[in-house]
């Protein structure tokens, strides 16, 4: 038989228990709904880039600046954008930025840094970086590499021959261009040569590699270098980007000859006289005017020569060149002794300025070396002279012609 059991409550028993299932009913916390979190654009803003114009650019050179060409994707929902320019370590050296109301199409660098100086040589890269709020998801885009190229072209220009000769044994001198840039090529090259008066001689230009010049002494008008001086030369050398760099040398010119039948002479250094006399002062104005210079000028010249040998020939007129017996004596007991007084004579003008005598040797030929017929009444005075001639022993060791 199954018992059964009765619960019966008490009236005030319910009502405490009630009581207590309400409190706790009304303290417990409410469930609570998780909200959503933030929703992210998924979409792509579209087309980035960031293009340079060139592959490097020389801000003292021809092209001073990179041109960046920006595209932004979806320009119509941009609300910034930043340009960074980063050299190779990742460091920012130029940050450009804006944002909907400034999108421009292009961006120009010239090198310099957030502070004003130029940033370094080398390779850099461009970042461009959009931020389209809720619309698209942000972007990013880099440029390819191109390069800031602040240091010129450097190196020398070569000369075939230490001392230039045109004439004889170095008809030409080769000027070879060396020349080298640490991040941009070579391009192109040209030269000036000046006069020793500073003024344009002669040039020569070629694009690289073609780096020589072969000179053959003359200038633009076709005149010939003068001797025992230097000509400076001056080459400009361009790298790809348009930075120049400029080399600096000196041809020096050599004691410049011509081959006669008496030897190797001196051009322009004949010294002219007084009809029978070793007087090379009391003559023509001209000649006086002209004999001075001479020989300040070839005094000049022969001190950068002290080695050389120097033999110094006079020569005079023969009166009576139509009488063979007679020219005979006159040449042997006038002319001799008076030529051979005309080349001591400027032997002691070069001593007195600063020439050391040693250099020189004397001789007096008379008319046996005539540069107008002694019958030329009208330009015999030529044959009044003294000649300089290189010694050609001399000329052999110093590798003259």
């Amino acid at each position: 038989m199954r018992k059964r059991f009765s619960f019966i409550f008490a009236p005030g028993v319910a009502t405490l228990a009630t009581a207590i299932c309400l409190l706790g009913c009304q303290t417990a916390k409410p469930k609570t709904t998780p909200q959503p979190a933030a929703v992210v654009p998924q979409r792509a803003p579209g087309t980035l880039s960031i293009v340079p114009k060139t592959s490097g650019f020389a801000p003292e050179g021809s092209v001073k600046t990179e041109v960046l060409s920006l595209s932004y994707g979806a320009s119509h929902a941009v609300q910034s954008w930043k340009l960074e320019i980063l050299d190779a370590s990742g460091a920012d050296q130029k940050v450009f930025s804006g944002n909907a109301s400034d999108l421009p199409q292009i961006v120009r660098w010239d090198g310099r840094n957030a502070v004003g100086a130029f940033a370094a040589e080398g390779t850099y890269i461009a970042r461009l970086s959009v931020s389209y709020g809720s619309t698209y998801r942000p972007g990013s885009v880099t440029s390819t590499p191109f390069v800031l190229d602040i240091v010129p072209p450097s190196g020398s220009t070569v000369l075939s021959t230490p001392l230039f000769s045109p004439i004889e044994s170095s008809p030409t001198i080769t000027l070879t261009v060396e020349a080298t840039s640490k991040t941009a090529k070579i391009d192109s090259w040209d030269m000036n040569i000046l006069d020793p008066a500073g003024h344009l001689f002669r040039s020569f230009s070629a694009a690289w590699p073609d780096n020589q010049a072969v000179w053959d002494g003359k200038g633009i008008k076709g005149d010939l270098v003068q001797s025992a001086e230097d000509y400076p030369v001056v080459a400009r050398v361009s790298d790809e980007f348009g930075n120049v760099g400029k080399l600096k040398t000196v041809v020096p010119v050599d004691i410049l000859v011509e081959k006669t039948p008496e030897g190797y002479r001196i051009l322009a250094s004949r010294i002219f006289f007084k009809p029978f006399t070793a007087d090379y002062i009391d003559v023509r104005p001209d000649l006086a005017s002209q004999n001075g210079k001479r020989l300040d000028d070839l005094a000049a010249k022969l001190k950068k020569f002290p080695s050389y040998k120097i033999e110094l020939v006079g020569h005079a007129v023969m009166i009576y060149w139509f009488d063979t017996k007679l020219g005979a004596l006159e040449q042997k007991y006038v002319l001799l002794p008076l030529s051979e007084a005309r080349a001591e004579a400027i032997r002691q003008a070069l001593t007195e300025r600063q020439l050391d005598s040693v250099m020189f040797t004397t001789k007096g030929v008379g008319a046996s070396d005539q540069i107008v017929p002694d019958s030329d009444l009208a330009d015999r005075w030529q044959n009044r002279r003294v000649a300089f001639f290189l010694v050609r022993n001399e000329i052999t060791t110093q590798s003259m012609p």
